[in-house]
């Protein structure tokens, strides 16, 4: 990409496709619902995307799943294949590669202004000084999606057409909310960092909509160290190399990463306050009280009752206001999809084993992890594949 005019200009070769990061490969389903407000659902018929879906708050649960357009598997890495060591994991991203559109795309984006409507305090914040970072990311959406995705976007003048769901947005009106309007563009949520007064460079806006067990209230406002204060090891062992890394990225140069769990909860949409993690953090099991289920797990069910959640991330610096932008994906599948990949079962259960406690703990799934290791290596011991041991490091 190049700089034009304080814009970044999105360079598209005819018919260009897009070019797979490192690490990917292309198995997909997803699972949601909101635990607040449950945003409808289309008919289980007619739906393009292989999910597994709460439906009005019961778990009838599409049985789909299907190799699709994207995942990661980060924890075939060896980070997690042999004795483990935090890492920060970035990779240079091709800029084609910033925003992800699947099959998926309709029906999570029902959900997105469903939760924008409903539960807007709790995914849409913004401090004051915000505004102008808040508005170059939707200028820069604006610019790069019509020219990623033509059959998808269109910009004529400073309205910008979402053709896919007959959605228009004038950016020249004043009354427009940047967050809430890019919360309704793309299947990522956005978090938007920013230099503050005092010198300190902190979390200043975000449309998050699919937590991962978080929530957006309490971390607004925070530094790197402040948000990280609940995960285990990180503020120890990586803070100084991230702060590092956070000062130098420059515009035009975007970077992605990609990190994993296994959630005993289908939905996309699981905001939790710090106080519950810390709990898990104490080796307390915190996911009944939380989720309520009332069916616990097996290695008999935890094929259905267990999924993968691999969250897809891309940093990228803004070249007008200077604010670093982090982009969250998730891509989840249910376990019983690993019964058609028994070597990447192996790898899911060898970094599992890999993985320290206080992780697991952190990560919710020390309740579950004896059920899931026997599961998955049910499935594994049925192949002769087997892979090799690595090397410890």
């Amino acid at each position: 990409m190049q700089l034009v005019s304080g814009a970044i200009s999105w360079r598209c070769p005819p018919n260009s496709r897009l070019q797979p990061a490192v690490g990917r490969t292309t198995l997909q389903t997803r699972a949601y619902s909101s635990s607040e407000a449950a945003p409808s659902t289309s008919n289980a018929s007619t739906s393009k995307c292989p999910v597994a879906r709460i439906q009005n708050g019961m778990q009838n649960l599409l049985q789909a799943f299907s190799f699709g357009s994207f995942d990661y598997h980060p924890y075939s890495s060896g980070v997690y294949q042999g004795k483990y060591k935090m890492t920060m994991g970035l990779e240079p991203m091709n800029p084609l590669d910033w925003i992800e559109i699947d099959e998926c795309y309709e029906e999570e984006l029902a959900m997105r202004k469903e939760l924008v409507k409903n539960n807007r305090s709790t995914v849409i914040h913004s401090l004051p000084g915000a505004d102008d970072a808040n508005m170059e990311m939707l200028e820069l959406l604006a610019d790069f999606l019509p020219k990623r995705y033509p059959d998808r976007f269109s910009m004529e003048g400073t309205v910008l057409t979402n053709h896919a769901l007959g959605d228009q947005w004038d950016l020249a009106d004043k009354s427009l909310d940047p967050l809430e309007v890019s919360a309704q563009l793309v299947q990522e949520d956005l978090c938007l960092m920013k230099v503050t007064e005092d010198g300190s460079l902190r979390f200043v806006s975000g449309a998050v909509l699919f937590p991962q067990r978080w929530s957006l209230a309490e971390k607004v406002g925070m530094d790197m160290r402040r948000i990280h204060d609940p995960v285990p090891l990180f503020n120890q062992e990586i803070l100084k190399p991230v702060n590092a890394f956070m000062n130098r990225i420059t515009p035009n140069k975007p970077f992605w990463r990609a990190n994993w769990t296994i959630s005993d909860n289908p939905e996309l949409f699981q905001p939790v306050g710090e106080e519950f993690i810390m709990q898990a953090n104490s080796g307390q099991f915190i996911n009944d009280q939380l989720w309520g289920q009332t069916e616990p797990v097996t290695a008999q069910n935890a094929g259905e009752r267990l999924q993968t959640r691999c969250e897809r991330e891309t940093l990228s610096r803004f070249p007008r206001t200077g604010a670093i932008l982090f982009t969250i994906r998730t891509h989840m599948r249910k376990l019983k999809t690993f019964e058609g990949r028994p070597d990447k079962a192996l790898e899911l259960a060898r970094a599992l084993r890999n993985l320290p406690q206080e992780l697991k703990n952190y990560k919710t799934i020390a309740a579950f992890q004896t059920q899931a290791l026997e599961y998955l290596d049910s499935i594994s011991s049925q192949t002769e594949a087997k892979l090799p041991e690595p090397a410890m490091h």
